[in-house]
């Protein structure tokens, strides 16, 4: 099993924003502080790809190894996190269905930054149970270690850190004014990213990728969460299930009126970012926000943390019978969808260049392609060992993120921009599609 894993889902040719996350990373670090500065990511991932790629090659093993290890890193905090909350069998049953969740076993297997957002966050939530039972300077260091790396990962850790405060406003008042000097020390850590930060902020207008929030947006994006990303015969059943475990435990909470601390803790960092990130976009009877929408399904991927652990604490307040009927079930679903996710191998521009590329291409032959494909384009063509010149056509730029990277290849003349290249042209766009001709 381990060797067709190998030879499919882990070494498959990287996708446009794993190959953005390769190249930007490839950069001189001070290039790619500017580089990502001017786009819209903060640094700290990419800084980590950096440093083991000067160790290592910067290959598809090698980069989605990064996202593997915070994965794992990840459960054992989450184990962690939930005994220290009920128990030694509640860490555990979380730690696996942390594990086994589809979408977050999906992009495990991803060179993006979505396995070290999540075990920044889980670190944080878990540090802050901590200071909430004894406030010790231990605990205090490492919340702050935790949450600062969390925003130097993903903007939409401030939503977590939202989540924790409301939690601490409404439920937890005796810590509120250390966390609070806790959160002015995050803050002065975060000071030398402030000024980039707004100017993203600034710089991403109407035109951004991120489309407007509709009625199906928040449904499709806890059956991504809940049951992963693939339709498959397994992902509704998973998504019932699950929801409707959700539901009852919810439900049981409000009839007895008992909600322990931890448990609302973990409601709130499961909920309260969809409710912040819906808020720019979100459009009712004519009220508008005026910002551009921000809500993406994708960067809730961390959600699956706390939503595997809420499931595991509503299943244990079942009948003995139903508890083993109901998780088995669960790991068992998300088991089949990982299964089928374990040995996909999508077709990528690396096959592009091997079936099509390769075989024709001659020294003096120029490659040519959009932004939304450039990353991958020029990763597989450096992957494939070819040195052909790329041109880019000059479509789309505003519409799409990475033209921060774009324009940093071309200022190193890496690449070119060109409206109408000439010459026997190999012309590669979104979709693996390929066109070769003379101009």
């Amino acid at each position: 099993m381990f060797f067709s894993l190998a030879q499919t889902y882990l070494t498959r040719g990287f996708w446009g924003d794993e190959a953005w996350t390769s190249l930007i990373s490839q950069l001189p670090y001070g290039q790619m502080l500017k580089t990502t500065a001017a786009d819209f990511h903060p640094p700290a991932y990419y800084s980590i790809v950096e440093l083991v790629y000067k160790f290592l090659p910067p290959t598809e093993i090698v980069t989605r190894s990064i996202s593997i290890f915070f994965y794992l890193a990840t459960v054992w905090l989450v184990y962690l996190l939930a005994s220290r909350f009920r128990g030694r069998l509640f860490g555990v049953l979380s730690a696996s269905a942390v594990f086994l969740n589809p979408i977050f076993f999906r992009y495990a297997f991803e060179a993006r930054n979505y396995t070290l957002f999540a075990f920044a966050a889980t670190g944080s939530v878990y540090f802050l149970l901590r200071l909430s039972e004894k406030f010790t300077r231990m605990s205090a260091v490492f919340f702050v270690l935790f949450s600062t790396l969390g925003i130097y990962t993903h903007y939409y850790m401030f939503f977590t850190i939202a989540a924790e405060g409301l939690y601490i406003l409404l439920f937890d008042r005796k810590i509120l004014v250390k966390t609070l000097g806790l959160g002015v020390i995050c803050a002065a850590l975060y000071l030398p990213w402030i000024p980039f930060l707004a100017k993203q902020v600034m710089s991403a207008g109407a035109s951004y990728w991120i489309g407007a929030i509709n009625t199906r947006t928040h449904y499709e994006a806890f059956l991504r969460i809940l049951a992963g990303e693939e339709q498959t015969v397994f992902q509704f059943p998973l998504f019932g299930l699950s929801a409707g475990l959700l539901l009852v435990g919810l439900y049981q909470h409000l009839v007895k009126r008992k909600f322990e601390k931890p448990y609302i803790l973990i409601w709130f960092w499961a909920i309260v970012p969809f409710v912040l990130a819906s808020l720019p976009g979100l459009k009712i009877d004519g009220f508008k926000f005026g910002l551009r929408p921000l809500f993406f399904w994708r960067y809730l991927i961390g959600a699956s943390v706390p939503l595997s652990m809420v499931l595991i604490h509503s299943a244990q307040r079942l009948e003995p019978r139903f508890f083993k009927m109901t998780v088995g079930a669960i790991l068992i679903l998300a088991v089949a969808i990982d299964f089928m996710t374990f040995f996909s191998s999508p077709y990528s521009f690396r096959e592009v260049y091997r079936d099509k590329v390769i075989p024709k291409i001659k020294p003096g032959d120029i490659i040519v392609t959009v932004l939304p494909s450039f990353a991958e384009v020029v990763y597989s063509r450096n992957a494939s060992g070819l040195t052909n010149h790329v041109a880019v056509l000059p479509e789309g730029l505003v519409q799409f993120s990475g033209k921060a990277l774009l324009d940093t290849y071309v200022a190193d003349r890496l690449v070119t921009l060109e409206a109408t290249p000439s010459g026997h042209i190999f012309q590669m766009t979104p979709g693996q599609n390929l066109e070769v001709f003379n101009r």
